[in-house]
């Protein structure tokens, strides 16, 4: 009996520490997430041809766990954005359900070349 609780006290254990993980990143994900988000004010205040370092001064830092294949699975083009480009992306304040998930700004040459709302599920 006592080797069946210290199993099952070992198994609660793994199981709970698993779910705190999950739980950490989660809450970790949503700070990023809240962090990086641009209102639609400051997503229209940049404009196209500006310098990035303006660009990137302006706002606050954008989202690091994203890629662009990620986001473009089997899309060389990632959804038209312009060639030879670097795309960062920020998360959408206030959230909508029915509107895009991420603004997108695409540099080229130092230069504010494409900014553009991407909806993930669009992009699959």
């Amino acid at each position: 009996m006592r080797k069946i609780v210290i199993v099952v006290a070992i198994v609660l254990t793994i199981m709970c520490g698993g779910l705190g993980w999950v739980a950490y990143q989660w809450i970790g994900l949503g700070v990023e997430l809240s962090r990086s988000s641009l209102t639609r004010e400051q997503f229209d205040a940049q404009k196209e041809g500006t310098a990035q370092s303006r660009v990137l001064a302006a706002l606050p830092a954008p989202l690091t766990d994203l890629t662009d294949q990620d986001l473009y699975p089997g899309d060389p083009g990632r959804k038209g954005a312009p060639a030879g480009a670097s795309c960062v992306y920020y998360g959408i304040s206030p959230v909508t359900a029915d509107g895009p998930e991420l603004w997108r700004f695409c540099f080229v040459d130092g230069k504010l070349a494409e900014k553009s709302a991407v909806t993930i599920g669009a992009a699959r």
